[in-house]
């Protein structure tokens, strides 16, 4: 069948690209050719099944069937094309989800890359960075060389109505982008720039609004990426850019003069107004690794109100210095790495009040042999504002601390054929508001720990699963009433804790030589929160029985109870399912 369809997809594609005359060989070679290239796959399943509901209205049909089918064609360059079709009494729907408008291709040979269609390429983070365009380009890696140029569509024009307010109108615009450099992929220097405008005329009007303003803009940027080896122990990255971006090329002309030696050189490639803007962007680090750990120093700099039409968003108006150690020890069986930074905003003091944040993690890791391992992470970030244009009201300051501590432990223990695991995860977090003023409406505290057993044998595929889980949350205390449980009882006053806990267990066994596979899981989970107890209960039987090569019958019967301890909030659920497949 798969070969079938292959010869038939061939046929088509040959039949529509090649011309007329002169046909007869060629259609003799085609189908063994294109099918060298073009691979069919998928499958076909059909389904049928029961649905029972008590206590809640049914969320699915009593007796849902139905069939369905997926076939992918992939063709060189990685490029494939899903489609799909389901068929059932729940309704009928047909999709491709690669749809043939946005169809783009970059085959590269040895050195050379070639790009049409629609495309995302990326030069540098601040100049051109993966923004979508239709069009062309091309980049050449000969040696040690590395050059670079594309150009396009970069926004499509697109006329608002003030009868459609969902639809954002913008300009049509063009741009394009080239790259000079020189050295390997993981050493190298590059020079980029990119420049973008907006056609003025590609829509006749633009409604305008007190929300909505759109203008013909035009942008030009220049940047240079840099990643440095030195001696194999010593890294050096860079990304810089300048950008001059006009937010609206109706207004007045002005002169660019001044000693600014960016502007001497690419000033001709664009034409200062009243409305252009001049900022830059810079990120960069310096680090040392080597067999015991490493040092990394980190400082990113982003003008207010830096943009660039290469790529889609930008946090702007931040400046942040960071440092990155790491060390190794016991002979790489203890690793500790961690990090700490400052950021804050208001570079240009235009704002009301200036936000400060400071940022730390550890991470420990101890590894003394292959059955035992220990795992502590921990993370710290803190935020706070001073004043800026204004005083800062105490009520409305933010002060917060947010805690974070994660410990995972494993231990795994093997013989013969079985294997036993056993896991521990806890993770608390705190977030803590130094406003005093706020801290009864926002401070919260949670804790998780999940304790699980696997055993699994080897051989015969037995194994089970056990799993303890517990959960808390202290919320900020709020005195709410009203809630009543199970027993029209009045609840009493919320004390700001939800607790969240109970097992779950599972069982799985193969049979016939691992054709057939079977699995039991079942949960009893409990949750107290405002004085009232609540429970959930599930269970689910799933099997797959492979008959032949490609194609399997399977079961299932799925179980819900819930009761969550609120009058009239209490139902359960039971569905089976089974089904048939084959692919090819």
């Amino acid at each position: 069948m798969r070969r079938l369809l292959s010869i038939l997809f061939c046929c088509l594609v040959w039949q529509t690209v090649t011309p007329a005359h002169g046909q007869t060989d060629s259609l003799a070679k085609a189908p063994s050719l294109l099918a060298r290239y073009v691979k069919v796959s998928g499958g076909l399943n059909a389904y049928a099944g029961f649905y029972t509901a008590n206590g809640i209205a049914a969320r699915n049909q009593t007796a849902p069937l139905g069939l369905s089918g997926q076939v992918t064609i992939a063709l060189p360059q990685g490029l494939s094309i899903p489609i799909t079709a389901v068929l059932g009494n729940q309704g009928a729907s047909f999709s491709v989800r690669q749809p043939f408008n946005q169809f783009g291709l970059s085959p590269t040979y040895k050195w050379l890359t070639v790009h049409g269609g629609y495309r995302n390429v990326t030069f540098s983070p601040f100049t051109l960075a993966g923004h979508t365009f239709l069009g062309g380009g091309v980049e050449l890696n000969p040696g040690k060389l590395r050059l670079g140029a594309i150009y396009g569509r970069f926004n499509n024009a697109i006329s608002g109505t003030l009868a459609d307010a969902n639809v954002l109108p913008s300009y049509g615009r063009t741009g394009y982008a080239v790259k000079v450099g020189y050295g390997k992929p993981n050493n190298y220097v590059d020079l980029t720039m990119l420049r973008a405008k907006d056609d003025s005329s590609s829509i006749l009007s633009v409604p305008q609004s007190a929300t909505q303003t759109v203008t013909p803009a035009e942008n030009l940027v220049v940047g240079i990426t840099s990643r440095l080896l030195i001696r194999k122990v010593f890294t050096v990255e860079l990304d810089a850019a300048l950008s001059a971006y006009t937010r609206d090329l109706r207004a007045g002309e002005v002169a660019a003069e001044g000693s600014n030696p960016v502007v001497r050189l690419f000033g001709r490639f664009y034409t200062p107004r009243l409305s252009t803007q001049l900022t830059q962007a810079v990120q960069a680090s310096v680090g040392y690794r080597d067999s015991w750990g490493g040092l990394k120093l980190q400082y990113k700099r982003i003008d207010p109100n830096f943009q660039t039409m290469g790529a889609y968003y930008f946090q702007s108006d931040i400046e942040s210095y960071a440092i990155a150690p790491s060390l190794n020890l016991l002979e790489n069986r203890l690793r500790l790495s961690g990090s700490y930074g400052i950021q804050f905003d208001n570079l240009a003091n235009s704002r009301n009040v200036r936000t400060g944040r400071t940022i730390g993690s550890l991470l420990v890791s101890y590894n003394p042999e292959t059955r035992f391992g220990a795992d502590l992470q921990l993370s710290n970030y803190g935020i706070s504002q001073q004043a800026g244009l204004r005083p800062v009201i105490d009520t409305l300051r933010l002060a917060q601390n947010n805690l974070s501590a994660t410990l995972n432990l494993r231990y795994t223990r093997q013989r013969e054929e079985i294997v036993q695991s056993f896991l521990l995860t806890t993770t608390y977090q705190q977030l803590s508001d130094l406003n005093a003023r706020t801290a009864a409406q926002t401070e919260n505290k949670n804790l998780n720990a999940n304790l699980t057993y696997l055993y699994q044998q080897t051989v015969t595929g037995w194994g089970a699963t056990a799993v303890l889980t517990y959960t808390q949350t202290n919320l900020p205390v709020a005195a709410t009433l009203g809630l009543r449980d199970s027993t029209g009882t009045l609840a009493p006053t919320n004390d700001g804790i939800v607790r969240f806990y109970g097992p779950t267990v599972g069982m799985n066994q193969a049979f016939f030589d691992k054709k057939l596979t079977t699995a039991f899981n079942a949960s009893y989970l409990v949750n107290k929160q405002m004085g009232v107890t609540g429970k959930v209960i599930t269970a689910s039987l799933t099997g797959n029985y492979q008959f032949a090569k490609r194609q399997t019958l399977n079961v299932s019967l799925y179980y819900l109870n819930t009761d969550t301890g609120i009058a009239e909030q209490t139902f359960n659920e039971l569905r089976g399912n089974l089904g048939y497949g084959i692919s090819f």
